[in-house]
């Protein structure tokens, strides 16, 4: 199948992807926050001598990005407009999380 994507989902990933290198490249390169991402992210997000759950400073990494994007409106993008969203559409989160898996 052949498919070209809409302009304005192209517009989209690009301002996605500024976004990104703008606010959340700079989170992740902070401190010692590479550790929450690189080979050791597995036990830097685990508290394995606390049950397996999630690390309290990986919980409050998630937060912090979390309210970056939301304040960019990208967290709630598929959300209504009248939930703060912007009405994205399901070919539109597909394209996104395929793009962001990538």
């Amino acid at each position: 199948m052949d498919f070209n994507l809409p302009d304005d989902l192209v517009a989209t990933l690009a301002t996605l992807d500024a976004f990104i290198a703008r606010e959340i490249t700079p989170i992740e390169q902070a401190d010692d926050n590479l550790r929450f991402f690189d080979h050791r992210r597995e036990w830097a997000r685990t508290d394995f001598e606390g049950g397996g759950l999630p690390r309290a400073e990986w919980e409050a990494l998630l937060a912090r990005v979390r309210r970056v994007a939301d304040a960019a409106g990208h967290w709630r993008y598929a959300l209504p407009a009248q939930y703060g969203g912007q009405d994205g559409s399901h070919l539109a989160m597909a394209v996104i999380r395929e793009h962001l898996a990538a």
